[in-house]
């Protein structure tokens, strides 16, 4: 005998059907598992909302005095783009777009133009790859009243993105040697070197 609106499991039949659930309210039962499959399901949504952030890659870009920000492919397509073909390490010349080092120097208000003089001239740019590799920049040679260097932060070749050695990397077409060419940026700095006045 089954309890009211309940399910037993049944170990022997006298028919030839295998043994299993009975329930006494099917209708009831098939609610109860809507609901829990429904909880199921939203807690999966919610996991995945939860850790896709970690997941997406970034650039962080800090500076002396300011708070740092963090780049992703959203961020940097919302940015003036630019393009170019270069090649490195005698490879055949590709199409590199991205963002202009300038450009997101300037997002951390780093001093340019006419505010890039006096102890700012021995401020470096400071570049970080996933596996530590370092490369330097002078602040002033990517000023564009400088030495206006052309480099960027590319995150598309050939139209399509950076799949080996990305998904940033730091193009310098200028470079007669790619040495700065540097892949998988993780981090950008703003530092100022200037000795301390005596």
């Amino acid at each position: 005998m089954l309890p009211k609106g309940g399910c037993a499991f049944i170990t022997q039949q006298t028919t030839s059907r295998a043994a299993g659930f009975r329930c006494g309210n099917t209708a009831m039962t098939r609610r109860w598992l809507a609901l829990l499959l429904a909880l199921l399901a939203f807690s999966s949504i919610n996991v995945a909302a939860q850790t896709a952030p970690a997941d997406q890659p970034v650039v962080r870009v800090i500076a002396d005095g300011k708070a740092p920000i963090t780049l992703d492919h959203t961020a940097l397509a919302a940015m003036p783009r630019v393009s170019v073909t270069a090649s490195a390490h005698h490879e055949a010349p590709s199409r590199w777009q991205g963002v202009s080092l300038q450009s997101i120097l300037q997002k951390v208000d780093a001093p340019s133009g006419e505010k890039l003089r006096g102890h700012a001239m021995t401020t470096i740019v400071r570049v970080t790859a996933s596996d530590h590799y370092q490369i330097v920049f002078s602040l002033a040679e990517l000023d564009p009243m400088l030495g206006n260097e052309q480099a960027m932060l590319a995150d598309t070749q050939d139209g399509h993105p950076i799949a080996k050695d990305g998904p940033y990397r730091i193009v310098v077409p200028g470079d007669k040697r790619p040495a700065r060419w540097i892949r998988s940026v993780t981090t950008i700095e703003v530092i100022n070197t200037a000795a301390p006045s005596p």
